[in-house]
């Protein structure tokens, strides 16, 4: 019953009030959800370092890939010269 007695501009002023009571916590929440995340990861240092590393190892194991792979290519170029030079003296 004293919801009906109030006048539209008491409802309009408590609706205004309820909505902006709302948007605050809402801000709050969203900000305190950011400044507990920067608290725990921060500028993300140690993520940062370990990208690096591992960034750093998957250059390095993709070189020495290649260097393997050119390896194992002169190393079969040089088994294949070796096989016809054994041909070679066994035919004659």
């Amino acid at each position: 019953m004293a919801e009906e007695e109030k006048s539209a501009e008491a409802q309009l002023s408590d609706a205004t009030w309820q909505w902006a009571t709302r948007i605050a916590i809402a801000a709050a929440l969203v900000g305190s959800g950011y400044f507990g995340a920067y608290l725990s990861y921060g500028d993300a240092p140690e993520l940062r370092q370990q990208i690096k590393e591992s960034e750093d190892r998957i250059v390095f194991l993709e070189n020495q890939r290649e260097t393997t792979n050119t390896r194992l290519a002169k190393e079969n170029r040089d088994r294949e010269v070796c096989q016809r030079d054994l041909k070679e003296c066994r035919s004659r």
